[in-house]
């Protein structure tokens, strides 16, 4: 099937009430576990997935790029001189194009393929951060909404060596606070790494202006994208930032795969991250000198199938946002989620009210907590419905310490999901307020 055409059918699935378009239903046809009849607990409803922000779902042609690698594409790549290695290797490169193009990279050798967005942070507070993170005097700036990924790699550099740690505060409505932030900056401010999306609140961060005034004080930007890239399109050369990092597995990719994207002049700079093989130029029994980028960050065998994959995912959502707007998509099946959740005295949401959050400043991520039901307990009987949501931190400890929760209830809707499914979601924490008796 031609891979534009596949997105113009009519087969299956349900339409968003809030972005009526005739795109989605074929859309939600090419994802076999939504749309092939995948069911919940014991096998008696049928599966409602909205633990997207987590890890998505993978349409048939990423599936299948991965199954036709295995079985007539396979060697290691970089080393061998036949003809099978050879074919391996010009395909691993075209994916690095592919992703380059996606993100709007100038050069496709800024594009480092790491193991997910986890590791492209730790790669650069070990290389860049080790090397530039030396006086106790330096400051780095995050955010109490970050996902644990953008501070336990900072906080473990912080114990080999001496640096400041500063965390922007959130607003009442749990909004980063800009004002707060512009107070922390000076020179002493060495980087600032802030998510583009909190995975928790859903709220989009305004990247621009964060990188135009950190860079006026002379410091580098991270920008962790792992909820941005899924649902809009991302220009890193347009925003600015010094670092951009994602993951695959939340983009209809493989897990185990993830880019760190970096200014090339700054990651030249850098020192290799990992030692081993195809990160070198040459090794000698007295030291080694390394390779260029992007192999100087790559070393050993990477995971070739999960960055075919990768590149097979990004161009799915090129063909999906050719089409639709994906964070539309995602934003109205919430806003509806929302307007339902009005309904349930005992539940509260923990970003504000529905007004707030029309513009694209939200991504339509549903963070909530019950006053009588704990989020595991609510979590397990919608999924004795068939309801899959995340229940607890969330990775994001002091977040949770900020908004005064333990634990929530998140409900993240993506590109395959309906308005019928959040009218499921709506209907089984009904039932689970009269199962506890808390109606």
């Amino acid at each position: 099937m031609d891979r534009q055409s596949s997105l113009n059918g009519s087969a299956g699935g349900g339409e968003c009430a809030t972005t009526h378009n005739d795109h989605w239903p074929a859309i939600r046809a090419q994802f076999p576990l939504i749309h092939g009849g995948g069911t919940g607990e014991l096998d008696q409803h049928p599966l409602t997935f909205l633990d997207s922000a987590a890890s998505s779902q993978k349409p048939q042609r990423v599936i299948d790029r991965i199954s036709h690698y295995y079985a007539h594409e396979h060697a290691n790549i970089h080393r061998g001189l036949y003809g099978l290695s050879e074919q391996a290797t010009a395909a691993f490169e075209q994916a690095r194009e592919v992703v380059a193009e996606f993100i709007g990279a100038a050069h496709s050798s800024e594009v480092i393929f790491t193991r997910g967005c986890t590791e492209a942070i730790n790669l650069v507070a070990s290389s860049w951060g080790g090397s530039s993170l030396v006086s106790a005097d330096d400051e780095l700036i995050l955010s109490v909404a970050e996902h644990h990924a953008n501070i336990v790699p900072w906080q473990m550099l912080q114990q080999r060596q001496p640096f400041t740690i500063r965390f922007v505060p959130i607003t009442p409505a749990g909004q980063l606070d800009l004002p707060a932030f512009r107070r922390m900056l000076s020179p002493k401010v060495k980087l600032v790494s802030l998510a583009h999306v909190s995975n928790v609140l859903g709220w989009v961060n305004p990247v621009a202006e964060i990188v135009e005034a950190a860079h006026a004080v002379g410091a580098k930007v991270l920008i962790d994208g792992a909820q941005a890239v899924p649902h809009q399109r991302v220009n890193v050369s347009e925003l600015g930032a010094d670092f951009y990092t994602f993951s695959a597995h939340k983009m209809c990719g493989s897990t185990g795969t993830g880019v760190l994207w970096g200014s090339r002049s700054v990651l030249e700079a850098m020192p290799p991250y990992q030692g081993g093989g195809d990160m070198i130029l040459t090794v000698s029994e007295t030291g080694f000198k390394s390779a260029d980028l992007p192999h100087k960050f790559e070393a050993g065998t990477p995971h070739i199938a999960g960055v075919l994959a990768l590149a097979e995912a990004a161009e799915f959502l090129n063909d999906v946002h050719a089409v639709v707007d994906v964070a539309a998509h995602s934003r109205g099946l919430a806003l509806e989620c929302m307007a339902g959740l009005a309904g349930h005295s005992h539940i509260n949401v923990c970003h504000g009210q529905v007004g707030n959050m029309t513009g694209e400043d939200w991504q339509g991520i549903i963070s909530l907590y019950h006053s009588k039901i704990h989020a595991h307990d609510l979590a397990c009987f919608l999924d004795s419905r068939g309801v899959c949501v995340r229940a607890g931190h969330h990775c994001a400890m002091p977040l949770h310490h900020a908004l005064g929760v333990p634990a929530t209830l998140r409900i993240s809707p993506y590109l395959y999901n309906t308005s019928a499914e959040i009218q499921q979601v709506l209907k089984a924490l009904r039932e689970a307020e009269e199962f506890f008796g808390t109606h």
